[in-house]
């Protein structure tokens, strides 16, 4: 197993206690104590609470792609909005290993921080604008193409329905974690999947 140096295990520490609790409710003491470390062996590679924070903002906001389902636009449209769909579950698993809780409120910890982090830091907005962008551009481009292959309807504009369907996307993962009927019906997301595909068709 590879060994994490202290550096790493702080920002990982960090990371976590800053999802959590936001910046004002987590201390360097906190940090150091669940680090394993001393706040001098926190200020031996930051600079401050502040410094180690916008770290791990930089490091959170890094990836600058588009998401995994959609790295293939030339699969059958129901294919891929199937993938879509199901990608709710990954980005659950993986909001829940963030914030270290299986609870409903993970969800809530995680807007949260984006939200600190955005108004604190202007520049993480603008990153999460232009992903965004790339996202619709893509998704967009994949109707395109499927109403070209006779999947689609023409009359429908290709990139209100990216907007609409990453709409629903975001939509549904929050739902995930807090409706009732989401959570415990596991046929609930291939129900509207089905439902949401059926006005699409030609």
């Amino acid at each position: 197993m590879k060994k994490i140096d202290s550096k790493e295990k702080i920002l990982q520490t960090a990371s976590r206690l800053f999802i959590k609790k936001g910046y004002k409710g987590t201390s360097l003491n906190t940090i150091a104590k669940e680090s394993g470390l001393t706040k001098g062996g926190i200020y031996h590679y930051f600079d401050s609470k502040e410094d180690l924070y916008y770290q791990v903002l930089k490091d959170f906001f890094a990836f600058n792609g588009i998401p995994k389902w959609l790295k293939n636009i030339d699969l059958d449209i129901k294919s891929l909005i199937w993938k879509g769909f199901k990608s709710i579950k990954d980005k659950k698993k993986y909001i829940q290993e963030l914030v270290d809780s299986n609870n409903d409120d993970a969800i809530l910890h995680y807007y949260n921080f984006l939200y600190e982090a955005t108004r604190k830091y202007p520049e993480f907005q603008k990153r999460i604008d232009e992903q965004d962008r790339k996202k619709i551009g893509v998704l967009t481009e994949a109707f395109k193409k499927a109403q070209n292959r006779g999947e689609l309807r023409h009359d429908l504009d290709p990139e209100v329905l990216a907007f609409e369907l990453d709409a629903l996307l975001q939509q549904l993962q929050y739902l995930s974690f807090v409706n009732p009927s989401i959570k415990k019906d596991g046929s609930m997301f291939k129900r509207l999947f089905d439902n949401y595909c059926l006005r699409l068709e030609v």
